[in-house]
């Protein structure tokens, strides 16, 4: 079979990474500050870093909420035989030195914890067990699978978004997710991945949540700032959970 017949029968995220990662290199050109930039996107040669489901049984649970996060990129070349997915889930690595998964920890645990009655109250330190019962009960979706770099190129991000579309697709899919926090990255999903060209225009909404169904299911879509942002941890976590309480009481 061609590339194309690979990934369409693809039905699990190891066989979808395989392929995936396998893609043939291609040369694209965008804009960037009305320059012209050439990019050649090779996963293969360039690392490609798997991401997806950190811990299925834990995902499988029918007690949890199923939180996707689409994020920029990952970086780094020591991961040895991790991926991003087995890296989260292991418990002896250095998720709880790391700030911004700390706090993706937090924003876990406030959503899942937070109803239309009650948002669950800041907690600056969650403990271990709480700290890896968060990561492993999500899935995250990096837009660039590839040469991650610790500062991202928006333009160079939406390039490869562009390129990788069906793959996207296919991964969202295959997640299948009902809540997805989208990292400073939902203009790229809704716009370059899903085509949608005008934007949201007059579906605009103020309080940065939507229920849209995109791929034939309707999923809730929150579009908040990257987990690494600057703001304190405090007005972070209020603004998210209030988010995600105003998304619950619009139903």
């Amino acid at each position: 079979m061609g590339y194309k017949e690979d990934l369409q029968s693809s039905t699990n995220l190891s066989e979808l990474f395989n392929v995936w990662k396998n893609k043939p290199a291609c040369n694209v050109e965008y804009i960037k500050k009305k320059s012209k930039i050439q990019l050649t996107i090779d996963h293969g040669n360039n690392y490609f870093i798997a991401d997806g489901i950190v811990d299925y049984s834990t995902w499988n649970n029918s007690g949890n909420k199923k939180i996707l996060f689409i994020l920029k990129e990952a970086y780094g070349k020591d991961w040895g035989d991790y991926t991003l997915a087995s890296w989260l889930g292991d418990e002896n690595g250095e998720k709880m030195s790391h700030a911004m998964w700390r706090r993706v920890a937090r924003w876990v645990y406030g959503i899942s914890n937070t109803s239309e009655s009650n948002i669950a109250k800041y907690i600056p330190e969650l403990t271990k067990q709480q700290h890896f019962s968060a990561l492993r009960s999500i899935a995250v979706l990096n837009l660039k699978k590839s040469d991650g770099q610790s500062g991202s190129d928006y333009e160079e991000i939406n390039a490869y978004a562009e390129n990788d579309r069906d793959e996207i697709k296919k991964e969202l899919s295959l997640i299948d997710a009902d809540i997805i926090v989208c990292g400073s990255t939902f203009k790229t999903l809704y716009e370059t991945v899903y085509e949608h060209k005008d934007g949201l225009g007059e579906n605009a909404n103020d309080n940065w949540f939507y229920y849209l169904n995109l791929d034939g299911k309707e999923r809730l879509y929150i579009d908040y700032y990257h987990p690494a942002n600057q703001w304190p941890d405090l007005i972070n976590y209020y603004a998210i959970t209030n988010i995600y309480q105003q998304a619950l009481l619009s139903r």
